[in-house]
């Protein structure tokens, strides 16, 4: 049975309206995903911590595991973002130098503890590099570049 909801033309405009604004640019979903996170993290941080801490304490903890691999891949855009805004000021500097460490990515490290008793090692983070760089699959079977390797 469909359902049959009566609007006002101008109620039907402003819907529009506030569609096209947020299409306006093409990566809106970006930007307001940055602003739903920004909202959500300044309301938890708002929040009592000793009942943080008590609810996290009684098996609850996977939600600061959320946390954590959410912020690992918050930092590899920001790091990613960073390098491509400073990249003409520091390809210069660069030329000639060691290559500095570069992060594992968050699928590279899941799979690696999927796959190994024991992580970090030696043999894990190199499984996790080749999961970083497309090489091998990651938990979810498909092989694609991640992170900074790409």
């Amino acid at each position: 049975m469909k359902k049959i909801v009566k609007i006002t033309e101008s109620q039907l405009l402003s819907v529009v309206r506030k569609k096209l604004e947020e299409q306006r640019t093409q990566n809106y979903m970006f930007f307001g995903n940055l602003e739903q996170m920004k909202r959500q993290i300044e309301l938890l941080m708002d929040l009592d911590e000793n009942q943080i801490n008590n609810i996290l304490n009684n098996g609850h903890d996977w939600a600061d595991d959320h946390v954590t691999v959410a912020k690992e891949n918050l930092d590899q855009v920001f790091d990613f973002m960073m390098n491509e805004i400073n990249s003409d000021s520091s390809e210069e500097m660069t030329e000639g130098k060691k290559k500095k460490s570069t992060k594992l990515c968050s699928r590279g490290i899941a799979a690696a503890k999927a796959k190994f008793e024991v992580y970090p090692s030696a043999y894990a983070n190199g499984y996790a590099v080749q999961v970083c760089k497309g090489d091998m699959p990651g938990t979810d079977g498909k092989k694609r570049c991640s992170g900074s390797y790409c």
